[in-house]
């Protein structure tokens, strides 16, 4: 008996020595930046990435950036309504993002990653993209592309303004609110490799909008892009 006691002691003390992600340390908006939730990594400190979400808010990709957390970087989650904004503001926002992002004592120094989910994608395209003092790579899902077209008579002069590598991630069937087309991404994607610029695009031929989660969920699909997703952060987190 005393063995046995001993045994499930041990048990219990190394279920709780086990690391547990840790819970979003929330921040308002402020004159520092936007409303952001950080997520440190398990234990110790991380390279920062930033993750902008889609339409439907913050809380809805929670999930998605603890699981980037959990890779071991230092996650700040922001609001795709505050980086792609009517106000134009997008830009300065995300910049601030990212100055009070290195300065967290849970990131370690270096250029940041930003992944954009869907309307979080049409802010990362438009700003991250241009800013390679700081981001090392932009990874988009799905991004919102339909407003480009209103901005600008040719893509490609768009497409010209990158100055970070760029990895793409785009379901061929969708037609969600026409925000987020194949044909623009891919339009995008032929001015990048005209002007010699990195940009990968990943095209999943029976994948709809959001893909990564809820209704129009495809298991491979968003699988290879998660493995996609981390290795390009490995990638250009390490440099």
């Amino acid at each position: 008996m005393p063995t046995i006691k001993r045994l499930a002691v041990s048990l219990a003390l190394s279920v709780l020595a086990m690391p547990v992600g840790a819970a979003p340390i929330k921040t308002p908006a402020d004159a520092n930046g936007p409303a952001q939730a950080e997520i440190p990594p398990p234990s110790g400190k991380g390279r920062v990435v930033i993750v902008v979400s889609g339409a439907l808010g913050p809380d809805y990709n929670e999930d998605y950036a603890e699981r980037v957390a959990k890779l071991g970087y230092d996650t700040i989650l922001l609001k795709g309504d505050d980086i792609l904004s009517p106000d134009k503001q997008g830009g300065a926002r995300l910049q601030q993002a990212i100055a009070r992002a290195q300065g967290s004592s849970n990131a370690l120094p270096g250029k940041v990653a930003v992944i954009g989910i869907s309307k979080g994608g049409g802010g990362a395209l438009t700003y991250a993209t241009k800013l390679p003092d700081v981001v090392s790579v932009v990874v988009v899902y799905y991004p919102a592309t339909a407003f480009l077209l209103k901005l600008h008579a040719n893509l490609k002069s768009f497409a010209g303004t990158f100055k970070v590598p760029v990895l793409a991630l785009q379901g061929a069937k969708d037609t969600y609110k026409n925000c987020c087309l194949l044909s623009t991404i891919q339009t995008i994607a032929s001015g990048t490799k005209e002007l010699g610029l990195p940009f990968d695009l990943v095209v999943y031929p029976n994948a709809n909008h959001g893909f990564i989660k809820g209704a129009n969920y495809r298991a491979a699909d968003a699988d290879d892009a998660w493995k996609r997703t981390t290795e390009a952060l490995k990638q250009h987190l390490s440099e």
